[in-house]
């Protein structure tokens, strides 16, 4: 975010001084002059700032979007760097997460279909405000698995999946010369429990928080707050759900947030999350106006391209 401002700022400083400097000149040159010069102005704002409103090769938009870094060898830090609170660590295009969606749901024993009619990304963060709203990353959380842009530009689709989730482990050492480092590194989680067919009570934890009920993702679901979140939500017969998903319970809930909007036209309008083996993949809707009204062609697409195993 950082590296991105300061670029921005510094744009815009060699870019006025540009501008100065030809204007002043503009009146002793000739037409041809002022043409060329204009031109060369363009080609340099161009490529500045038309780039954050395209697509990348990995399905991301960098104004909106950060994909998702991992060191495989974890990230080193230093005691004199813990000392001072520093945990910035470069990240390179080597160290960008790929092919997270099929490592994900291949470890909660889901197969995903990629349908031709959806580009399909890979793992990302939402930036933080002002460039998403802290409505969207709110209800549809900072942190997918894929984006699914549909052809028709109405629809994109956020999924996330429990199969990324995953969990801190520290490695503490001494080096030769008698300083420590630590060694800090995520690992996915084990894969799905196959034996258990519970619906987890985290999964009301974060519907609470996407539906504006409570404030904190982390606090425990009351009853009260148990009974306004089942006057929201449309839970699926066992039947329905083992047909389409081969899910254990598919549950689906309205977003109501209209200022939880994506790149100002596409708004977070339902969730779908099918949950099996106490894991989930939830399905997040963000649709124009022309969208919106034909839904309904793409949770059949959402239907043909995701099932649980047996």
């Amino acid at each position: 975010m950082l590296f991105l401002t300061k670029n921005r700022n510094r744009f815009a400083s060699n870019w006025k001084i540009l501008c100065q400097y030809n204007i002043l000149n503009l009146a002793n040159m000739k037409h041809t002059q002022k043409l060329f010069i204009i031109a060369c102005l363009l080609a340099c704002l161009l490529p500045s700032y038309g780039q954050e409103n395209t697509l990348t090769a990995d399905g991301l938009y960098p104004k909106y979007n950060v994909p998702s870094y991992q060191n495989e060898k974890g990230t080193m830090l230093t005691a004199e760097m813990l000392k001072n609170k520093n945990f910035h660590i470069p990240s390179t295009d080597a160290d960008i997460i790929r092919g997270e969606l099929e490592k994900a749901t291949a470890n909660i024993g889901l197969t995903y279909k990629a349908l031709p009619q959806y580009t399909i990304s890979e793992a990302f963060h939402l930036l933080p405000p002002p460039a998403n709203p802290e409505e969207l990353c709110k209800t549809a959380d900072t942190d997918i698995t894929s984006q699914w842009i549909h052809e028709d530009g109405e629809c994109i689709l956020f999924i996330k999946c429990s199969g990324s989730d995953k969990q801190i482990k520290t490695n503490n050492t001494i080096n030769k010369d008698g300083k420590r480092t630590l060694t800090v590194k995520w690992e996915r989680k084990e894969s799905a429990n196959k034996t258990t067919d519970k619906l987890p009570q985290s999964i009301f934890d974060k519907i609470k928080y996407r539906i504006g009920i409570g404030t904190y993702r982390t606090e425990t679901t009351t009853e009260q707050q148990m009974q306004q979140i089942k006057e929201k939500i449309t839970v699926w017969t066992p039947e329905k759900a083992k047909e389409v998903f081969n899910a254990q319970y598919v549950i689906t809930y309205p977003i109501k947030s209209k200022k939880s909007v994506y790149m100002g036209k596409y708004t977070h309008k339902m969730d779908l999350m099918m949950i099996k083996w106490e894991e989930h993949l939830t399905v997040s809707f963000l649709l124009t106006k022309k969208g919106y009204k034909q839904i309904d062609k793409y949770l059949k697409e959402v239907k043909e391209a995701f099932r649980f195993e047996d």
